[in-house]
């Protein structure tokens, strides 16, 4: 899997020719780079050109193609489908998998997002970490007390002031948007690669979402964007520009912990939705990894 994660925010023209990514601007600026570098591109601007010999390109170079809409927020997503070798049958044992068994990922996931925000607070030396790490103890199987909506209540609260989650002005809800739609769309390509069907979701099920199963899987990693949003100086800030784009799509290249070793969030999706198929496919939710803070060095 590449490393390099794209932001192009210029008007260009993006081709390919052996297998790399051509970048051409209107001042005939060019760059070249291999394409089994790149994991992940995002398009902000609104006069970027390609052509499908690149789209096909990307698609079998398992890179995530991001386009943004006209206020540069992403909007769309591109990544490659049906690469697993035996996605038939993996596809069939998800369908198959019991209900008592998807209550148990949910809860390990649950656990995860909870025991995330609890460290995210204590990063920042705020009030109600431990509070959060109790009550990650305490989630059931399915989270059937609804112990993720007590928790988030206490974390939005002691991570930002005067804060509310669903008022779209708040420049701070736009950025945590931004970094969580990057999260999406690079789940999405790990959960299809991993031979999953993203539509269906051992929690979400909402028949109108085509990433339920994103939507689940992507929980534990919403503390890592969290983060990055708090480190930014939101008196001095009035709109996402580039650089904040830039330190929020950071966020895959940062380090986390999955199952004892240090590797970046980009990487811990990838064994993370590998993790998924292998409960699926051994009925053991023992089998799942899910990350967490890097303690020794964050980010």
């Amino acid at each position: 899997m590449g490393w390099r994660i794209l932001h192009i925010g210029k008007p260009c023209k993006l081709s390919v020719k052996n297998n790399q990514l051509i970048y051409k601007t209107q001042e005939n600026e060019t760059l070249s780079l291999p394409l089994e570098d790149i994991s992940v591109i995002i398009l902000e601007n609104r006069q970027i050109s390609l052509n499908n010999t690149l789209l096909s390109q990307i698609a079998d170079y398992n890179i995530v193609l991001f386009t943004c809409d006209a206020f540069h927020m992403p909007s769309g997503v591109l990544f490659p489908f049906h690469q697993h070798s035996r996605y038939s049958d993996m596809a069939w044992q998800q369908i198959a998998a019991s209900e008592p068994l998807k209550k148990r990922i949910w809860q390990e996931i649950i656990k995860a997002k909870i025991n995330n925000q609890a460290i995210c607070l204590e990063l920042f030396h705020r009030e109600n970490a431990l509070k959060l790490k109790e009550v990650a103890k305490l989630v059931q199987s399915g989270d059937s007390k609804n112990a993720e909506a007590f928790a988030a209540n206490l974390y939005w609260k002691s991570l930002f002031n005067n804060f509310n989650r669903n008022d779209d002005k708040d420049i701070r809800n736009a950025a945590l948007n931004y970094g969580y739609a990057v999260i999406r769309g690079c789940v999405a390509r790990n959960v299809v690669g991993a031979g999953l069907l993203p539509c269906f979701g051992v929690h979400h099920a909402n028949k109108l979402n085509q990433f339920n199963l994103v939507d689940d899987l992507m929980e534990p990693l919403r503390s890592f964007v969290d983060y990055v949003v708090n480190l930014l100086d939101f008196n001095q800030i009035s709109e996402l520009t580039p650089d904040i784009k830039s330190d929020l799509v950071g966020v895959l290249a940062r380090n986390c912990s999955l199952n004892m070793e240090i590797m970046n969030v980009l990487k811990a999706s990838e064994l993370m939705a590998y993790s998924l198929a292998n409960v699926i496919k051994n009925k053991d939710v023992k089998y799942l990894q899910l990350p967490t803070f890097d303690l020794s060095k964050v980010f």
